[in-house]
């Protein structure tokens, strides 16, 4: 009885590719190779998304606090160009991030 399950898993296995010739995105468990392109399109959609929901968000309510803070004397503004450097340097932050 113990011969029948091994001999089951050897035939389960038998159309793998040996360890050292499967790539790094191949999937034992469900059997299928993931190709390149529909992984570099996969990211692009998440980096997309990324940036329209936490990113730009994130930034957006950043200079809003900036501006606030150097509107209320928190932060002081620049004597020459007010608080735009500030605000601008606030607002790179998290978009530079999320990349």
């Amino acid at each position: 009885m113990a011969s029948t399950s091994t001999r089951g898993n050897q035939d389960k296995d038998h159309h793998l590719p040996p360890p050292s010739k499967q790539s790094l995105l191949f999937c034992p468990k469900s059997k299928l190779h993931i190709h390149r392109a529909e992984i570099s399109k996969i990211m692009r959609e998440c980096q997309e998304e990324s940036f329209w929901k936490r990113a730009l968000p994130f930034s957006l309510v950043s200079m809003l606090v900036t501006q606030g803070l150097v509107y209320q004397g928190y932060l002081a503004a620049n004597p020459r160009f007010g608080s735009l450097p500030k605000v601008a340097r606030t607002a790179c932050l998290p978009v530079r991030n999320a990349k």
